[in-house]
């Protein structure tokens, strides 16, 4: 702004001489153009103008067409394997199939073991009177007098007249001896004779009349009902007394304790106690009866809540004696041995010995929850 105001004040400066000049002069250069003064500095910018109001909107566009589609991606990685569930628990024992087709005959065995002695037999009719001997020669003068060989007659008839042959079982005896150690027993029965049976004077108090063993696998327990109701086996390893003597037995007593010994192929043990044991005699098929159950094994024998399995109320069955509740099969021909089988069972000690062999084996189910076979069995009584 201040140059504008030199410029004016110039201009009119210049205007102002010239008017008072000689005439003269300014007539003689009247028509000379004098020379352009210097351009004025540019002005400032004007204000921007306002901003008008918007247009009307323009027409919308046609649609585009649709581009064509990308290229199929790369597979991605395969994801990593999830983990792996916990094993379920085994079912439980199906029902047994029918029996297949009998196989060939198998080549004839060796000669087994000499078996535990038979039951007395029946006195026999008095023979004819046989003829009278040839008189002996004379004695030799005996060294007892008449009074003497009276006295001895009459301590002779005063022993027969006291002594009774009394039948006694592992549990008599070792009331009889307390110091009597474990092992085999001769027990005479009034009625069926003399018999053999392991007696253990240790476990529990002592006084265990011994019935079936597995130990070592040394004897077959795959036999038919002629072995089980007399007995096999060697008793100090594998064996069976026999239903008939263990019917015998049990009847001495007014009531029986039972024991069940059990022991894995780890070394654990267990057992199954039951406060009432007994055996029914041959015309009921040794039917078994048990209950009471304590101990550490649980209970295979009278477990109400499986009906199917219970041993109790059972009679005992065979290959060649089938009294199970298997309408199309045998439980004994299935598994390989003698039981007191409903259908089939949840404890069986007869079975094939072994390990992994599952139901076909030495199995008390309550034990283990599961059909494992075990290591070692032992079954005995004694009175209650």
């Amino acid at each position: 702004m201040g140059k504008v105001l030199l410029f004016l004040c110039l201009y009119g400066y210049f205007a102002d001489q010239s008017s008072q000049a000689p005439s003269s002069a300014w007539d003689l250069n009247k028509h000379i153009t004098g020379p352009r003064g210097l351009p004025g500095p540019v002005g400032p910018s004007g204000l921007p103008g306002i901003v008008g109001p918007p247009g009307p909107p323009g027409h919308t566009g046609a649609d585009g067409r649709m581009g064509n589609p990308g290229p199929i991606g790369e597979r991605g990685l395969q994801g990593p394997q999830g983990i792996k569930g916990d094993r379920g628990n085994a079912g439980l024992q199906g029902r047994t199939g029918k029996a297949g087709p009998m196989g060939k005959f198998g080549q004839k065995g060796n000669k087994g073991s000499q078996g535990l002695p038979g039951p007395v037999g029946p006195k026999g009719n008095t023979g004819h009177k046989g003829q009278k001997g040839e008189r002996g020669a004379q004695g030799v003068p005996g060294v007892f007098s008449k009074d003497e060989i009276k006295s001895l007659w009459e301590k002779v008839r005063d022993i027969e007249q006291n002594c009774q042959m009394v039948s006694c079982d592992c549990g008599c005896l070792q009331k009889k001896n307390p110091n009597a150690l474990s092992g085999i027993y001769g027990i005479f029965l009034i009625g069926f004779g003399f018999v053999s049976a392991y007696c253990d004077m240790e476990t529990d108090g002592g006084g265990w009349t011994v019935f079936q063993r597995r130990k070592d696998g040394s004897v077959s327990f795959d036999r038919g009902w002629k072995d089980y109701e007399s007995g096999f086996g060697n008793f100090s390893s594998d064996y069976w007394l026999g239903l008939a003597p263990l019917h015998h037995l049990l009847q001495l007593n007014e009531r029986n304790e039972l024991r069940v010994d059990l022991e894995d192929y780890n070394g654990n043990k267990a057992h199954a106690k039951y406060s009432r044991f007994s055996v029914g005699n041959s015309a009921s098929k040794y039917r078994l009866s048990v209950n009471g159950y304590h101990g550490t094994a649980g209970d295979a024998l009278d477990q109400t809540g499986v009906p199917s399995g219970v041993a109790n109320g059972m009679k005992f069955s065979t290959i060649d004696q089938d009294s199970d509740h298997i309408e199309d099969g045998s439980c004994a021909a299935d598994y390989k041995g003698g039981w007191w089988f409903k259908e089939c069972y949840r404890a069986f000690l007869n079975g094939a010995f072994g390990r992994g062999l599952g139901w076909n084996g030495i199995v008390w189910y309550n034990w283990k929850q599961k059909n494992e076979s075990l290591k070692f069995s032992e079954m005995k009584f004694r009175k209650a």
